[in-house]
């Protein structure tokens, strides 16, 4: 069972360039806030940092928006260095910013309400398991998807050129994606002896 009084909960606002926590109680007063660049380097002195609010018998448990793109690092991090790690949805902390009265919009406030999620969703969160083999999958399909948009546009650039300098072009090739149509012949220099 989840005993609130028993954690300190840290949200993290992810980005590509510099991380914001905020530490706040089980009664969801701010105990702290703490900036740290998004590099493996900087992770160990967080967690320092965050172990300065810690007393004796209280666990820090971490929440985190993003475990599969900018916040993957810390998350994988984070669980391996054995700490509570959940996985927030953004439609979650989208829905608890909303639900202030006075609705704000900077990395504090988006902390503090990744935060206040796992005070109230503690139970129902999915603890973060960042997957280096679903990670390099999903890498791959990213590459791969990347590649055929970059082969297309090259194509069509292609046929554009060919339509300029050969305006017969799609009269000679019934098939402009055919074999042949790519295989123009190439008049070759000749060495003058």
């Amino acid at each position: 069972m989840h005993h609130r009084q028993n954690y300190l909960y840290v949200g993290v606002d992810l980005h590509k360039e510099q991380h914001t926590a905020v530490i706040i109680n089980c009664w969801q007063e701010k105990l702290g806030e703490i900036q740290f660049e998004n590099k493996p380097s900087a992770f160990s002195k967080f967690l320092l940092e965050v172990e300065t609010y810690v007393c004796d018998g209280i666990t820090v448990v971490f929440g985190l928006e993003d475990v599969g793109g900018y916040g993957r690092a810390l998350a994988k991090y984070l669980v391996d260095h054995e700490r509570v790690v959940k996985e927030v949805n953004p439609a979650l902390s989208f829905l608890e910013r909303k639900s202030q009265v006075m609705i704000q919009k900077n990395d504090s406030w988006d902390a503090e309400c990744v935060a206040r999620i796992l005070i109230n969703k503690f139970n129902q969160l999915p603890d973060a398991k960042p997957n280096d083999l679903f990670w390099s999958i999903q890498q791959l399909v990213s590459r791969r998807n990347a590649l055929v948009k970059a082969q297309s546009a090259l194509k069509n650039q292609l046929h554009i050129q060919l339509n300029h300098h050969y305006p017969s072009y799609k009269k000679f090739f019934s098939e402009l994606d055919g074999k042949t149509a790519y295989e123009l012949p190439v008049v070759e220099e000749k060495e003058v002896v």
